[in-house]
């Protein structure tokens, strides 16, 4: 008879009820259920075992009753013993052990129970059943396969419930190799899941994963290197593109003796193959870097001039020009104490500079030789933090903001001391770089103007630190190093 559609409950909804059973349901309750079912069969086959006097059905009976006795004895066994002791346990397989352990108990049980209470030879039995066994196996070769496979596993544990892993193999039975990342999101005795990043759940056979290579992407912890490349058009300022790139690259959370590089890997479609080098800290927060590392490449490279190479030619440039108003100039020159004067004079030298997203402009320890003023955007000096939240990564902390108006980079620019801050750009900004070589003229004729500098340093030295106390010697200090370096 036709159930009525009104009538007829959706299979995702008996499903949903299930799964909140499960959840919902404690484990003390479920064993509580367990153990009054077991006592309701055991007196019924006490009654039944009492009550009739026919040998067979009494001999079924105390049968039932060992049954239900071995039951009772295995789930209070599993629930005293075997859970806390697996779940106390760093491990990934704490339920196919204990189902490993349960079943194996059973079979003891069974076996006993055909032996001594019904008097059946186990042995004869075996050995009758030889060929019965056989096709059996045969028809089960899958799941026996996917069964010994997942005890393997789980034997030499390589992976646990969430890490990510990359599987390259065959894994869909067809022809050719295929990989597939994800997190490990189960594994049973069958199979293993994976969820990918798209947030898709795949399944796939325990047979299929032991036979593909598997590369645990959480295992060795710690740093791992990373790698993305692009191709650029050969030219006779390639190191000057190299050292751009590798700068911007400081924008990826690093370590100071971890730095991000870039070297020339190969040839291809006739351009240098620039490969791209950083160390994250976890699967996501490499693939985080490369997603930035790829994008700061193709924003860098053809903004700085250096086309890069494709298959239907290069990309065109797109340089960012903007003359140095004399009103700009002037505006920095006052706010670095220094004499207007020198407007004119400094107005080929300094340069204008543009800076993207998340680029790095500076890295702590580089050489230095030259200051840098805001003119738009926000910019942060940052240090790197390891943090496990929204996932395990390296993090940038900032340790000040700097805006429109702020300068940074004038003990390097006066002094040659290396870099002793990141900054990492936050929104696009427009700077102005001052190097060295616009002031080694004017200072050296007129070298009274060096008070100034060192004037500007203590109040800098102040500001980012109004609690310190005064460093006696170090303004005499200062004044030397400004002086070697500029050759006064």
């Amino acid at each position: 008879m036709a159930i009525p559609a009104a009538l007829s409950i959706p299979r995702s909804i008996l499903s949903d009820m299930f799964r909140d059973l499960r959840t919902r349901v404690t484990s003390g309750r479920r064993l509580l259920a367990w153990v009054l079912f077991v006592i309701l069969l055991a007196a019924a086959s006490f009654f039944l075992f009492k009550e009739q006097a026919h040998a067979a059905l009494r001999r079924a009976s105390f049968v039932l009753m060992c049954v239900a006795g071995a039951i009772l004895g295995i789930k209070l066994l599993a629930f005293f013993l075997f859970d806390p002791l697996l779940s106390e346990r760093k491990t990934a397989t704490p339920g196919f052990a204990r189902d490993l352990i349960v079943v194996l108990l059973y079979t003891v049980v069974g076996w006993f129970i055909l032996k001594d209470v019904l008097g059946v030879s186990v042995g004869q039995l075996l050995g009758t059943g030889a060929i019965a066994a056989a096709v059996i196996g045969l028809s089960l070769q899958e799941t026996l396969g996917n069964l010994f496979a997942g005890i393997s596993m789980r034997l030499d544990p390589a992976f646990e419930v969430g890490d990510w892993v990359e599987v390259t193999g065959n894994l869909r039975g067809g022809v050719g190799r295929e990989t597939f990342i994800g997190e490990v999101t189960g594994m049973t005795w069958r199979t293993v899941q994976l969820r990918t990043e798209n947030g898709d759940t795949d399944i796939f056979p325990n047979r299929a994963i032991a036979q593909a290579v598997v590369t645990n992407l959480y295992v060795p912890s710690g740093l791992h290197r990373r790698t993305a490349k692009v191709i650029a058009e050969p030219n006779a300022e390639l190191h000057v593109a190299i050292e751009k790139l590798s700068i911007a690259l400081a924008g990826i959370p690093h370590y100071t003796h971890h730095r991000p590089e870039v070297v020339v890997w190969g040839f291809d479609m006739g351009g240098a193959v620039l490969e791209m080098r950083w160390w994250a800290l976890g699967f996501r927060h490499g693939r985080a870097g490369n997603f930035l590392a790829l994008r700061l490449a193709n924003t860098v490279l053809p903004r700085e001039g250096f086309p890069l190479l494709g298959p239907h030619g290069a990309t065109t440039l797109h340089p960012h020009i903007r003359e140095m108003s004399e009103g700009v100039l002037r505006e920095l020159l006052g706010k670095l104490k220094l004499p207007l004067a020198w407007a004119q004079e400094l107005h080929g030298f300094i340069h204008i500079r543009h800076v993207a997203p998340e680029e790095g402009l500076i890295r702590e320890g580089d050489p230095g030789q030259s200051l840098f003023s805001v003119l738009e955007g926000r910019l942060r000096v940052v240090k790197p933090v390891e943090r496990t939240e929204p996932h395990t990564g390296l993090y940038w902390e900032t340790m000040a903001e700097l805006g429109p108006g702020d300068w940074f980079g004038e003990a390097s620019l006066l002094t040659g001391a290396p870099r002793n801050a990141t900054v990492v750009a936050s929104t696009a900004c427009e700077l102005v770089e001052v190097p060295k070589s616009a002031f080694e003229s004017c200072i050296r004729r007129e070298p009274h103007i060096l008070e100034r500098l060192v004037d500007l340093m203590e109040t800098r030295a102040r500001s980012m630190d109004p609690e310190a106390e005064p460093h006696p010697g170090r303004r005499e200090q200062w004044l030397s190093q400004i002086r070697g370096w500029f050759g006064v």
